[in-house]
């Protein structure tokens, strides 16, 4: 494999890394106040950083695979649905 492969390779890979981030982002300032509006779910998180924060973090620091992984497990753990 030649580096300019390698190079396109890394790039398409911080392409989606940036999308995804994006629009975890886009979530936590948008769809999350929303969903605590009409659901009536308690704004305050069970845990630190919020379960969006940490799925941003985990993406840009061990890629969309293994971030995501990651984060399915925080979501699993933390029973979002769950009464405080």
């Amino acid at each position: 494999m030649s580096n300019s492969t390698t190079v396109i390779k890394r790039a398409k890979t911080y392409e989606m890394r940036h999308v995804v981030v994006s629009m975890l982002k886009g979530y936590h300032t948008f769809v999350s106040p929303l969903l605590h509006q009409t659901l009536g779910f308690k704004t305050a998180c069970r845990s630190f950083p919020d379960c969006s924060e940490y799925a941003q973090t985990a993406i840009t620091q061990h890629g969309i695979g293994r971030g995501m992984l990651l984060s399915v497990r925080r979501l699993i753990n933390c029973q979002p649905f769950f009464k405080i």
